[in-house]
């Protein structure tokens, strides 16, 4: 394979300098799938115990609403914690839910409860989304500062191969055994990810994240173990956040990126409109930006080698809302597809460097919290998107909403562009000053 090639295609050395990080890796993947399974067997469950599309979108918001709360939560543990414990804890309590949760279906206890069904699904999100901010803090402590692209492109590739594979494979459980036999698997599979993350090092918050040392004389984000204390206090990180503008303006970007997000909300409607309603575009649709997304992943190598990655980030995200636009525009849905793969990679590419430079700019002692604050912002930035998406196909039809969905979207993209002076100016080979504004 030519070296431009392997310059295009996804980083993978990450996985073989870091038998630690192979560990993660895996158990990540793992435990993604395990929630699909979770996220397809409970609104099938409930639909069957109730027939009620309310109490199906209820339970799905107390899951919602639980992770939110646990990344949070996550967060603030993993910086006073050690962090193998925080996942070890996390993904035990995952298993054990999950098995509750079977127990539940199979009728154990003399009939199969509503409220428990509610009660476990809650607790899955809560405990199980504890690990998930403790994963992503230890990461930079065992993986160098210049491998952080690859690490995000790995991470996103995992997230979108997860969600990809996992429904389909809930389908096939639920349809061949039964709803129990789905949770009994992923309680299987999350007492795997605990096997394998037995294997971690110890991980404290003050652990060093790798390559920090060398930028102490550069206004880096290290902060080393005598500061760890102070950086326990919640003032910290306000702090923190109101002075590394770099870290801060990510997290800006990251909002308009989930509110773009929200697009989906509006793609049943623009079937019916301008394809007939047919369900085989919908799914297709659908698929288009996952696989976009896939592809941003797997041929994200060169984006280590960019020189001004904030000046990418932000012209991946006004260049994602201005192809929303042209979305709005097609007549036929073979366009729209290639138009929705192209928001796909684009996302792809603001997920990896939103990842990097956040990693790359956050001291060790505060990962924990910074990282819960940017899953949860995620998490509530897609829900949001829908949200606000969802009115303007209220207010127009669902092509004219697509359009002006993107052009607000493009409009606040330009004006971030301008505002974060921080972003535009972080360059790769050294940090921005945290005084920077």
């Amino acid at each position: 394979m030519s070296g431009k090639v392997r310059g295009v295609l996804i980083d993978i050395s990450p996985l073989r300098e870091s038998a630690a990080f192979r560990r993660i890796f895996c158990a990540r993947l793992i435990s993604i799938i395990g929630i699909g399974l979770l996220m397809v067997s409970v609104p099938i469950q409930m639909y069957d115990l109730t027939g009620s599309s309310a109490q199906v979108g209820a339970a799905t918001a107390v899951t919602g609403v639980t992770t939110f709360v646990g990344m949070l939560v996550g967060g603030v543990l993993a910086d006073r914690f050690d962090r193998k414990k925080l996942i070890l804890l996390g993904r035990t309590g995952a298993a054990l839910s999950f098995a509750g949760l079977a127990l539940n279906a199979f009728g154990v206890f003399g009939t199969t409860s509503v409220v428990a069904l509610y009660v476990l699904a809650g607790v899955d999100g809560l405990i199980g989304s504890l690990s998930t901010s403790a994963l992503m803090a230890a990461v930079p402590t065992l993986i160098p500062r210049d491998k952080l692209v690859a690490v995000g492109a790995l991470s996103s590739l995992t997230v979108r191969v997860g969600t990809a594979i996992s429904p389909a494979i809930a389908g096939l459980i639920i349809a061949a055994a039964g709803v129990e036999w789905a949770y009994t698997i992923a309680a299987i599979l999350a007492t795997l990810t605990v096997l394998i993350l037995l294997g971690l090092p110890s991980m404290p918050p003050t652990a060093a994240t790798l390559g920090a040392e060398s930028e102490s004389s550069s206004g880096g984000a290290q902060v080393n173990a005598a500061d760890a204390a102070h950086s326990d206090s919640p003032q910290s990180l306000v702090e923190f956040l109101t002075s590394q503008r770099v870290v801060l303006g990510v997290m800006i970007v990251g909002v308009l990126a989930m509110l773009g997000a929200g697009l989906v909300a509006l793609l049943p409607a623009l079937v019916a409109e301008r394809f007939g309603g047919d369900a085989r575009a919908t799914g297709l649709l659908y698929a288009a930006v996952a696989c976009g997304a896939m592809l941003g992943a797997l041929t994200s190598g060169w984006l280590a080698g960019v020189r001004r990655p904030g000046v990418v980030l932000l012209g991946a995200l006004a260049g994602a809302a201005l192809v929303q636009v042209l979305f709005g525009f097609a007549p036929v849905a073979w366009l729209a597809i290639v138009l929705l793969c192209i928001v796909g990679y684009l996302e792809a590419t603001q997920e990896v460097l939103r990842y990097s430079l956040i990693q790359h700019h956050t001291p060790g002692p505060l990962l924990g919290r910074v990282n819960g604050i940017w899953m949860a912002q995620e998490v509530g930035g897609v829900t949001i998107g829908a949200l606000v998406a969802g009115v303007f196909g209220t207010i127009w039809t669902a092509s004219d909403a697509i359009v002006y969905y993107g052009l607000a979207l493009l409009v606040l993209s330009v004006i971030a562009a301008f505002a974060l002076r921080a972003v535009v100016a972080v360059l790769n080979d050294r940090p921005v000053e945290s005084t920077l504004s």
